[in-house]
């Protein structure tokens, strides 16, 4: 596999990250901490560096292996594939309800008078082709995206950031519980995701003595740019409006004007927000069919196609109103805490433990 750059990586960071915030996290946090949910990004922002330490962490062992046979080095053969199962599972939920969640809003919105399961299959084809090619094509493809993705960011928050009135913020703090509340929400969907970077060995990076400093840098950049969204919508639409709709983020940006000029970069922005999830759910699908092939060996293809009918199965039979009320907002959180905590901090635990041993043992032979 050809290397991969620094730029990619941050890339794909910064998509892993903000696929989940619409029709997700931002409507969870809007009826968590209403009016002080740009506070609960804060939270989650200064929060959520514990969990990218311990990804780094975990990046930087064993440069030479994906997330996959590094559990399996430190946890041996059995239970290792176990700890890898459990990630394949959690990583189709997540793909799942994030796909669902795009496919609701295109049918709703866009194609209500064409059958759904068009609407998934014409989704589900790109996602196929986009696995097969690999993982440097993937990356090639969310660089040039994230360049685009960028100017419409700055051309949008050019027109909104002066139409924001701080009245809609009042009063500041409202409840302190409902904000932290809110930023474990905001951690869960929008940086958990980012144990997938694991995927990639850090040796298949250019100039991977500064990949550290990339991740941290796209970090930053991928939380301002939350942020903004975030603090636009309830800065001009209110929180009790906000509330109304269930997509609000589309209707903020049909309010943008640059030198008095109405823009329809909603429909141009509404574009990126598709590619972002499509980008998630490919590179979550990349994981699972890799994961696959270590316990059977078989062509991509059949576990691409195998996996591919279980998402438009369970996107299809599954109401989409189950999928974000019932499992986003009252299992989910619970189980992203416990997949979390009990194994990447049990990964983290080994791998400073396994360093340990080492270090020790090479003193004892010096």
């Amino acid at each position: 596999m050809k290397k991969i750059t620094n730029l990619e990586i941050g890339a794909l960071m910064f998509f892993l990250m903000h696929a989940n915030f619409i029709g997700i996290t931002f409507n969870s946090l809007i009826n968590i901490s209403k009016q002080d949910s740009y506070l609960s990004i804060l939270i989650g922002f200064i929060v959520g560096i514990i969990p990218l330490i311990i990804y780094i962490y975990i990046f930087n062992y064993e440069p030479n292996l994906n997330l996959n046979e590094k559990n399996v080095k430190l946890f041996g053969n059995i239970f290792g594939n176990i700890i890898n199962i459990i990630i394949l599972i959690f990583t189709l939920l997540l793909i799942t309800i994030a796909f669902s969640n795009l496919i609701t809003i295109i049918h709703s919105d866009y194609l209500s008078k064409t059958p759904i399961i068009l609407v998934i299959i014409t989704f589900l084809i790109p996602i196929y082709y986009a696995v097969n090619t690999g993982l440097k094509s993937i990356c090639r493809t969310s660089l040039i995206m994230l360049y685009i993705t960028i100017l419409l960011i700055i051309l949008s928050n050019i027109g909104l950031l002066i139409q924001i009135d701080i009245n809609n913020f009042k009063p500041f703090i409202h409840n302190t519980k409902s904000i932290f509340n809110g930023s474990i929400y905001f951690i869960m969907y929008n940086i958990t995701p980012l144990y997938l970077i694991n995927i990639i060995p850090k040796n298949s990076i250019m100039h991977n003595n500064k990949t550290v400093k990339y991740i941290l840098f796209f970090y930053f950049m991928s939380i301002l740019s939350l942020f903004l969204v975030n603090l636009n919508i309830i800065g001009i639409l209110g929180y009790k409006l906000s509330i109304l709709f269930k997509y609000p983020e589309f209707q903020i940006l049909k309010k943008v004007s640059i030198l008095g000029i109405s823009s329809r970069i909603d429909s141009i922005l509404f574009i990126q927000w598709i590619f972002e999830i499509l980008i998630f759910v490919i590179i979550g699908l990349y994981h699972i069919i890799n994961t696959s092939k270590s316990f059977i060996t078989e062509k991509n293809n059949i576990f691409l196609t195998i996996y591919c009918i279980i998402i438009l199965s369970l996107t299809l039979i599954v109401p989409n109103d189950l999928f974000l009320n019932l499992l986003s907002i009252k299992i989910l959180p619970y189980i992203i805490i416990i997949f979390t905590i009990t194994i990447f901090i049990l990964m983290f635990i080994k791998i400073n433990y396994t360093s340990k041993i080492k270090c020790t043992n090479n003193t004892s032979n010096k």
